[in-house]
């Protein structure tokens, strides 16, 4: 590794703000070290000049190899809890270093750490560390509105409270404020940036932004208050937080989210507006992209060889259609409850030592992908190994159906 301190560590790098911190310091040539968990997964994303290196934010002795050589460090805090947070800093406070911290626009000085939330837990963290630091305080990303990218394409956005207001925040400029902290952490030590978009934009103007961008109108209807709130926990897995997000949007259609001129102030150039972000994300919400990230999602599960994850992006009614595992004509196996019972089966007694996958292939709603299994069945000690290509049909964002095509006569573990 590189015994310089002139590396900047990026913790968040395939994020949608990390990524764009990596691309900007590597453009510019300054040495770039990527933290990943999957460092596999992580390459295949980022400039070939970066340096991927394994990581886990839940182990924090596992920072100590990627911070060697490093001085700066960007940190994304990817939890709804802190719990780590004071060891994470104890690790990055073990040489002088400075850590840009990417923060939330309700993080107040004049309160209390835990009144502040996990944001401002992770920001008093590095504080009492001793680390160098500027916290990024950043008002609500312009990117989670991808989560209606499944909903845009059918003219309708549904949610609660249209009338809310939010300044939301490009995450190139998030990235932009963040690399000159990076590179000259002295301007700005000690500073709490508070960032935001240009403007205070309501959710229905959003929705039909973004039809504006993608071609085709897209309205907004509201959604029942406590219907919102339980999908919103489901989706995030955290009750508190749902609730506590919503309880904050009902409050910005008579209080639009403030607006601050600070990405304007650091940069010399405005703050990109939601259109600008709307018309840079346009594929994300057109159909070829939900069948990609379905395609890309799976097929890294596959590789890693974690099949326990990939029902997760089956729809519950899901058709799966593949010769017996003893040959013969196709047979239809119907939702996942049977599929997985199957699958279980198949696998039993099999000891699975690798998964080779070409692809995926998008086209047209659905995706194509060629996996060699090699494998042993244990009962026996003997070593095979199947070729199959699969074509997967993709509808609201889950795999419909699947279609099996041997390219070597199944193997009674493969079905």
């Amino acid at each position: 590794m590189d015994t310089t301190n002139d590396t900047t560590l990026v913790i968040g790098a395939t994020g949608n703000v990390g990524r764009h911190v990596v691309r900007t310091l590597a453009g510019r040539g300054h040495p770039v070290r990527a933290l990943a968990r999957d460092p596999e997964r992580a390459r295949a994303s980022l400039p070939s000049s970066v340096d991927v290196v394994a990581g886990d934010l839940t182990r924090p002795e596992t920072l100590t190899k990627a911070l060697d050589g490093v001085g700066p460090v960007f940190l994304l805090w990817p939890f709804f809890s802190a719990e780590h947070a004071p060891a994470v800093a104890t690790v990055l406070a073990a040489r002088p270093r400075h850590v840009v911290y990417l923060s939330a626009a309700n993080v107040r000085d004049d309160r209390e750490p835990s009144v502040n939330g996990v944001w401002g837990e992770v920001e008093h963290a590095l504080r009492t560390a001793g680390v160098g630091w500027t916290m990024l305080r950043a008002g609500g990303f312009a990117t989670n509105t991808l989560e209606w990218a499944d909903l845009a394409h059918t003219g309708v956005v549904r949610g609660p409270y249209g009338a809310a207001a939010r300044s939301l925040v490009h995450e190139r400029d998030l990235a932009d404020v963040a690399v000159q902290a990076l590179t000259d952490p002295a301007g700005h030590a000690g500073a709490a940036h508070v960032l935001t978009g240009p403007d205070s934009v309501t959710m229905a103007e959003q929705a039909r932004l973004i039809g504006e961008a993608i071609g085709h109108p897209v309205r907004w209807v509201d959604q029942p208050v406590d219907e919102a709130r339980d999908d919103l926990a489901a989706r995030l897995g955290d009750r508190a937080f749902a609730e506590n997000a919503i309880a904050y949007w009902a409050t910005l259609a008579e209080h639009p989210e403030p607006v601050t001129d600070t990405v304007e102030r650091l940069t010399g150039r405005p703050a990109r507006s939601y259109r600008d972000w709307a018309v840079d994300h346009a594929a994300d919400f057109l159909p070829a992209a939900r069948v990609r990230r379905v395609a890309d999602e799976y097929v890294t599960l596959m590789r890693a060889g974690r099949l326990d994850e990939v029902a997760a992006l089956l729809a519950p009614n899901v058709v799966r259609v593949a010769p017996m595992e003893t040959g013969g004509d196709p047979v239809e196996r119907r939702g996942t409850a049977e599929i997985v019972e199957n699958a279980d089966r198949l696998l039993a007694d099999i000891e699975l030592h690798a998964v080779t996958v070409d692809g995926p292939f998008p086209a047209d709603g659905r995706f194509a992908a060629r996996f060699r299994f090699d494998q042993t069945h244990t009962p026996t000690g003997t070593r095979s190994s199947t070729t199959k290509l699969s074509l997967y049909t993709v509808a609201d964002g889950l795999i419909v159906r699947e279609e099996v095509f041997y390219y070597d006569a199944p193997q009674a573990s493969t079905g």
